[in-house]
């Protein structure tokens, strides 16, 4: 474990209001993921600290492979020695439902937040965490690759270009790509030499995650699980999810377009050597394929021809934990991150992340800065933050599922018959979420 200390001044001044009581000074613990994440925290608490000077804050940051079992742990023993802890968005109704979270003050003003985003972070209709940033994911195109192939490549925002919101919405809105497109020109563009394929004509960033495949069936009318968040039958093995399912299996046996078993970052340096013609991914990508010699456009994420469009939501939050003795200095810190002009900006500024306050999200909306590429970029995510995201599942037994969900659809691109993972998945997900249910 890295700890990252951040101390704030020891102590208060003098308060100027004669018989006033000198507060407390007070020291915060948190819990993050190590790497940018740490680095764009440490803005916010830099911005923070010149007007709290009684606050130490320690970051303690974990690894990602690390973090989640390590939170795990931590918060169901009921260690008082984190005060603030990152949640994962589908993670927050397993953490409320077994009381590891403070309520957020109610006195907290959270209406710049965007809704949905903040929904996100209810359990039961009480407020348990509150949104750092949201996520948005795009369709990548190499438009070196489809001029070769002689294809015309998707609609999008390219380098050299400048795009207004307004213009921005209409590609977004009336332009956008269905997967069936995607699949015809990824047939066109890979290639393959003496029995091996060099260039793949399509993947996706996060290979059998619920996180990037939800729309798949629910662009074509399925939730993944019902609304008591622990039946899967008649969701996950629906008719909807047996034909974004197919497709899936497609992609890499019928088809084989996508290579198997990608490693998370592994789509984008493929993309980034040339040996691949698009892939859908996170907006965080921008920076890592802008250091690159590929000339790259960026499109809508696709959905279903007849279906509606869906797209793949949730990121981050700030909870407070319940055993945690500074409640109240907790519960500034998180406001501070969240809902205030300067903590969203020094965030943003730092990760360039999709926010979820709603006055930076107009900001990208209407200022210049944002007009050309890859800023505009973020544009397409305030569009689909506030019109075609649909968020994961609120259940308990999210871990469970997220393990049935990756299961099947790992089996299903090694070749597992679809009905066969599905049904599985289904069994595995109901038993393990009996338990958690009880």
């Amino acid at each position: 474990m890295k700890i990252i200390q951040f101390a704030i001044a020891a102590g208060l001044a003098a308060s100027l209001l004669a018989g006033t009581a000198l507060a407390q000074d007070k020291t915060l613990n948190m819990i993050v993921i190590e790497g940018g994440d740490t680095t764009a925290m440490q803005a916010v608490v830099d911005a923070y600290k010149a007007d709290h000077p009684g606050v130490t804050i320690n970051l303690q940051a974990y690894p990602f492979a690390q973090f989640f079992q390590v939170a795990e742990l931590r918060l169901r023993s009921a260690d008082a020695g984190i005060d603030l802890v990152y949640v994962d968005a589908p993670l927050l109704a397993s953490y409320a439902s077994r009381g590891f979270l403070a309520p957020i003050d109610a006195g907290i003003d959270t209406s710049k937040l965007v809704p949905g985003a903040l929904a996100a972070g209810q359990y039961e209709s009480t407020q348990y965490a509150l949104p750092i940033n949201n996520s948005a994911q795009v369709l990548y195109f190499n438009k070196a690759l489809f001029e070769a192939a002689g294809i015309t490549p998707p609609a999008g925002l390219t380098k050299g270009e400048s795009a207004t919101q307004a213009e921005v919405d209409t590609l977004a809105s009336s332009e956008r790509w269905t997967w069936e497109q995607v699949a015809d020109a990824a047939r066109k563009l890979t290639v393959s030499e003496g029995g091996r394929t060099t260039t793949y004509g399509f993947t996706v960033e996060q290979f059998g995650e619920l996180y990037q495949l939800q729309p798949f069936g629910e662009s074509l009318g399925s939730p993944v699980i019902g609304p008591d968040g622990y039946t899967a039958k008649g969701y996950l093995d629906s008719e909807a999810w047996t034909k974004g399912a197919t497709f899936w299996s497609n992609l890499y046996n019928e088809w084989a377009v996508s290579p198997k078993s990608l490693g998370y970052g592994e789509a984008a340096s493929l993309f980034g050597n040339g040996q691949l013609a698009m892939f859908a991914g996170g907006t965080w990508n921008l920076p890592i394929l802008g250091a690159t010699d590929i000339d790259f456009g960026v499109a809508p994420y696709p959905y279903f021809e007849g279906g509606s469009v869906v797209t793949p939501t949730g990121s981050w939050y700030v909870g407070v934990n319940a055993a945690s003795a500074n409640q109240v200095e907790a519960m500034d810190f998180a406001s501070y991150l969240t809902t205030s002009d300067a903590g969203t900006k020094a965030w943003f500024d730092s990760l360039q992340q999709l926010p979820t306050y709603t006055p930076l999200l107009d900001t990208i909306s209407t200022s210049p800065d944002y007009d050309a590429f890859p800023q505009n970029v973020f544009r397409l995510g305030v569009y689909d933050s506030l019109n075609t995201a649909v968020a994961r599942p609120v259940t308990a037994a999210y871990g469970q599922l997220q393990d049935a969900f990756r299961t099947a659809f790992v089996d299903i691109a090694n070749g597992v018959p679809v009905a066969d993972a599905l049904s599985s998945a289904v069994q595995k997900f109901e038993a393990a979420a009996s338990r958690v249910a009880q």
